[in-house]
């Protein structure tokens, strides 16, 4: 069966070729959703796939997958952009979509697909996040949660990458008095269903008011960041704290147990060395931009605990 088109194909193309993303080497932040999804669907295979007018290309991957790139006419990845959610194949070959497809039809074929669709602000479908199976499969509601909230964070790291490839950190802010915990409780909202899918306690302390001057928009990208960096990195069964505090200054506190070694953005940041990588080195100028300093307030060396404050300019 032919892969079907999107309405909005010429726009979808534009915005996928906009993220100058095709063909580029493997990133960590790509490869660590996939190693989280799979972990979480007990899957042996996860994929960020991005669909280009011809083919299905694979951002990142994990499990037994040799190709880098396959035809669109046999991606499942073709039809789960076709609508906005979740799109999931218990058994492909008992769906007519799929029975007759070469990677259905092969020893140790796909049997089970699950894929949520990477949406732009603007609509647009720029591929998913999956999850395959060579045996027939089912999601609990928890995972299927937590696959659409990672597939979110994909978009989300796409739209950072975008900022420093399309050099949009220059020129296009637009500030104004924005509440930091508003911010910071919107970002947790979307990643408590990965942190409840991993059985870690994600928590949020708010005290006084505590208002930036930020572009929102920005801001919320890398405060998302931030904290799902602290989530990806904390062991299952672990915590996260989250604090926002109003004085002395505007500060992000945010406490975890996941090692501590300095993430790439705060190294950034901190002006150690600047991000290998363009996400991490987005992050780091969108909050360098903003006048915030990263403060690590771990006591002891070497320990578990990782805490540290974001501190932003008083106005």
């Amino acid at each position: 069966m032919a892969a079907p088109v999107p309405q909005n194909e010429a726009e979808r193309l534009s915005a996928l070729r906009s993220m100058a993303v095709l063909d580029t080497p493997p990133e960590s932040d790509f490869d660590d959703i996939v190693r989280i999804a799979s972990e979480i669907c007990g899957a042996p295979i996860s994929l960020v796939t991005l669909v280009d007018a011809k083919r299905q290309w694979f951002k990142a991957k994990i499990g037994d997958v040799p190709q880098q790139e396959t035809s669109r006419e046999v991606a499942f990845c073709a039809h789960a952009i076709m609508g906005r959610d979740l799109m999931v194949v218990p058994d492909a070959a008992a769906d007519a979509r799929f029975a007759d497809n070469p990677f259905v039809r092969g020893d140790d074929g796909i049997r089970f697909y699950a894929g949520a669709p990477l949406m732009t602000s603007e609509g647009a479908a720029l591929g998913t996040l999956c999850v395959v199976d060579h045996a027939p499969h089912r999601l609990n509601l928890d995972q299927m949660r937590a696959l659409r909230a990672l597939a979110r964070q994909v978009t989300e790291l796409l739209e950072l990458r975008r900022l420093v490839v399309a050099t949009a950190l220059d020129g296009r802010a637009e500030p104004r008095s924005v509440d930091l915990a508003y911010l910071t409780e919107a970002r947790i909202r979307e990643l408590r269903g990965i942190a409840d899918a991993r059985n870690i306690a994600i928590t949020l302390a708010l005290r006084d008011e505590a208002f930036v001057h930020a572009d929102p928009a920005r801001l919320s990208r890398a405060l998302d960041y931030v904290i799902f960096t602290a989530l990806k990195v904390a062991p299952a069964g672990g915590r996260v704290a989250v604090r926002v505090l109003g004085s002395p200054a505007p500060t992000l506190e945010l406490a975890h147990a996941g090692g501590s070694i300095l993430p790439e953005w705060q190294l950034d940041l901190g002006e150690i060395r600047a991000a290998d990588e363009p996400v991490p080195h987005a992050v780091a100028e969108i909050l360098r931009t903003h006048g915030a300093a990263v403060a690590s307030t771990s006591t002891i060396v070497g320990s578990p605990d990782v805490r540290f404050e974001l501190r932003f300019p008083t106005h």
